[in-house]
């Protein structure tokens, strides 16, 4: 992993949704959270420059890490969030750029 880049607004973010996490699970579950709260799904979005639409972002199956549930074509498919871009427009993006600096992962 690379070094976390300086943002306080990200890193501001991140310890409001994960005050009350004790672990890496804990903090999953705000994330969960996070954009349960934020009323900001469904949203359009891209995965390898398809357009999707994520109806939910959930823990799944023991993963260490955000799924998103997502339907294109009238079929559903769960995506690792990390893998899916939001546009900048969209509320659900600033929880995922929240995310994204949290896991380490490039934004």
């Amino acid at each position: 992993m690379s070094p976390h880049r300086a943002d306080p607004d990200l890193d501001n973010l991140i310890a409001e949704i994960t005050v009350d996490a004790y672990d890496q699970d804990e903090a999953l579950m705000g994330f969960e959270n996070a954009f349960d709260e934020a009323a900001c799904l469904p949203c359009p979005a891209t995965v390898i420059g398809e357009t999707v639409e994520i109806l939910s972002v959930a823990t799944s199956n023991g993963r260490q890490e955000l799924i998103a549930t997502c339907q294109h074509a009238g079929r559903r498919h769960d995506i690792a969030l990390l893998d899916i871009t939001i546009n900048a427009d969209q509320p659900a993006s600033r929880p995922l750029a929240a995310y994204r600096h949290w896991t380490g992962a490039a934004t």
